[in-house]
């Protein structure tokens, strides 16, 4: 599902890049944006509320697994606010619906094994689970600067350098997988 919102982000990307030439700029300030809501929920409690849909699961009968895991997928979990509209507002960016598509398949890949491997070592991944509730508000500050890192560079190309740079690093290793896609 994340990999089909991301082949459909830069395929609207696509199409907005060739009517309005500032659509870069657009992007930088939203993902910018969205690292200083990422921010602004340590601040803000109202912000880092938590929606449950207990109505939608509820309903969810013989076909509604699917639907139900969706809505999940896309509402319940904690990353896909700001996180997931960064990255798709950065694969809408991109020059193929390939590259937009492996972004995504990145950020998925991202969620499901932490909680791959956290289902299969559930006992001794409790520690680690602590970690991360104790250092809840470091992890998020560092996250909504890298966003705001992130919308600043794509607003001022230096992203697409940095992305050329790695690029050429990557050729040169005789490693770059990115050429065919």
């Amino acid at each position: 599902m994340f990999v089909a919102l991301g082949m459909s982000a830069t395929g609207l990307g696509q199409t907005l890049s060739t009517t309005a030439t500032c659509f870069r700029h657009v992007a930088g300030v939203l993902i910018a944006l969205m690292g200083l809501l990422f921010l602004g929920t340590l601040f803000i409690p109202r912000l880092n509320r938590e929606w449950r849909p207990e109505a939608l699961l509820r309903r969810a009968s013989t076909g509604g697994p699917v639907v139900a895991g969706l809505a999940f997928a896309i509402a319940w979990l904690p990353c896909t606010g700001p996180t997931l509209g960064a990255i798709l507002t950065a694969a809408s960016t991109q020059s193929t619906v390939g590259k937009g598509g492996v972004l995504l398949a990145f950020y998925a890949a991202g969620l499901a094994v932490p909680f791959i491997l956290s289902a299969l070592a559930f006992s001794r991944v409790t520690g680690v689970f602590r970690f991360f509730r104790a250092h809840y508000g470091a992890i998020t500050a560092v996250s909504g600067v890298i966003l705001v890192a992130m919308g600043v560079l794509l607003f001022t190309n230096e992203l697409a350098r940095l992305n050329s740079e790695a690029l050429k690093l990557l050729d040169n290793l005789g490693i770059d997988f990115f050429q065919n896609v």
